[in-house]
């Protein structure tokens, strides 16, 4: 049986993508407050789930044209915790794109608050190589909207 779900890859709004997580006890310390480490877990599931959503296959465009996207640099700014039961927003957006990499800034908030109240912010590099890890152009691979530097 086959059951479908509509929304499991988030929605995109006003060229941010936004993708829902629900914090479970696993997801916690003995505190209920989530360990630091889970926030680049659902950085990376709300960014995966965003090129799910552009219709950008990842194992696809590994087979096809021996592409790779990964993150190369990582900064994160920890400024209040999410606790057991929280549900969060994880907000995308696009900093730059360039011929190789492309930098997301990525904030998670906790949903239904004011979305000025930030828990977590993010900026990540993600860059794409090849299987023996040189580094290969993707402007060709994200020709999707999202990706269009506005700045």
């Amino acid at each position: 049986m086959v059951i479908n779900f509509n929304n499991l890859d988030g929605k995109i709004i006003n060229n941010k993508h936004y993708y829902p997580v629900k914090i479970f006890y696993e997801d916690t310390d003995a505190g209920g407050i989530v360990y630091h480490s889970n926030y680049l877990k659902f950085f990376e599931r709300a960014r995966t789930s965003l090129l799910n959503l552009l219709k950008i296959d990842q194992l696809n465009i590994k087979k096809q044209d021996d592409v790779i996207l990964v993150v190369r640099k990582a900064d994160i700014t920890w400024n209040k915790p999410a606790k057991l039961n929280d549900t969060l927003l994880i907000e995308t957006c696009l900093k730059y794109a360039k011929n190789s990499s492309i930098t997301l800034e990525q904030k998670a908030f906790i949903n239904n608050q004011n979305l000025n109240s930030v828990l977590v912010t993010g900026e990540f590099q993600i860059v794409a190589v090849d299987s023996n890890f040189k580094v290969r152009r993707i402007k060709n691979i994200l020709q999707d909207m999202f990706f269009t530097n506005n700045k």
